[in-house]
């Protein structure tokens, strides 16, 4: 336990120090970090080329795919620190100092409709930004997020989350659970961009379905939930423009199918959300967490 405590207490000092820097420098310190760790991740690396030789292997050369997986490690340590930074000095009122929020009207008329709304995201940009919807005049959040191991790291990640109106939903039963927040009109937040358990058929949490080509077991929460309780599905992603600049992007809200095949439905609903995270990562292969 004492150990565990002096690592957070590392830890605690390490943001506080982080939280002072300005954004340039972090931008300067997030390129030598990402690249450092690029450089000594040796799994890391390969689970990085391969991915990008997956989507890209026709289209880049060796260097241009060296470059990327580089670059896309440098964009993450570059998110972290400005995260640090962002916490300590955004608010209700500068708030969009440093965020522009592009399309909000589509996540305003899906709350409207009073069904709840399932703002999906993925592994991409500085996704974690999206706790600052807190600002805006919007339902709570709910979020699927595991218990961390530590019991100090996890109490200081729940009272952030608390802090900025989101409801931490753990995996086991958060179907259930984030389905009886959606019936109360709130955001419920899920990450779509991740293999999901199960055979190669299909597990309980996700389906095969393609993803730049390749057939990938796809987490099906999003649609799932969508479709068993008419709630709205709304893309979303927070794009990084500069250093402490980021910028949220609302998509229009899904058109999902519905007919008496479900599992037809579920897949071609799958399907369309990930056509919408193809078109986000050929945007902006950089920002993409190519190493997960």
């Amino acid at each position: 336990m004492q150990s565990s405590y002096l690592v957070y207490i590392l830890f605690r000092f390490f943001l506080l120090v982080i939280s002072l820097l300005p954004f340039r420098l972090n931008t300067i310190l997030g390129k030598l970090m990402g690249t450092f760790y690029y450089r000594i991740d040796r799994s890391r690396r390969r689970v990085i080329r391969a991915n990008i030789s997956v989507v890209f292997g026709r289209e880049l050369d060796h260097r241009q795919r060296e470059t990327l997986g580089k670059e896309s490690c440098e964009c993450l340590a570059t998110n972290i620190l400005d995260l640090i930074r962002l916490d300590r000095i955004v608010n209700s009122e500068n708030y969009h100092r440093f965020i522009e929020i592009k399309g909000f009207s589509n996540l305003m008329k899906s709350v409207e409709r009073g069904k709840g709304t399932v703002v999906v995201t993925g592994h991409f940009g500085n996704m974690v930004l999206l706790r600052y919807a807190c600002y805006l005049n919007i339902p709570p959040k709910s979020v699927i997020i595991r218990k961390l191991d530590d019991p100090y790291l996890e109490h200081y990640v729940s009272s952030i989350l608390k802090a900025h109106d989101v409801i931490m939903v753990r995996p086991d039963g958060a179907l259930k659970r984030m389905h009886q927040l959606l019936l109360q009109n709130t955001l419920a937040v899920t990450l779509a961009d991740q293999k999901a358990g199960g055979s190669r058929r299909g597990g309980r949490d996700g389906i095969v379905v393609d993803f730049f080509g390749i057939p990938s077991q796809t987490h099906i929460t999003g649609p799932f939930l969508a479709m068993h309780t008419g709630a709205s599905i709304v893309p979303v992603f927070v794009i990084r423009k500069g250093p402490g600049k980021y910028t949220i992007e609302v998509n229009e809200p899904l058109k999902l199918v519905h007919t008496d095949d479900e599992p037809g439905d579920l897949k071609q609903n799958t399907r369309k959300l990930n056509q919408i995270f193809e078109h986000y990562i050929r945007r902006y292969p950089e920002q993409w967490f190519w190493l997960h």
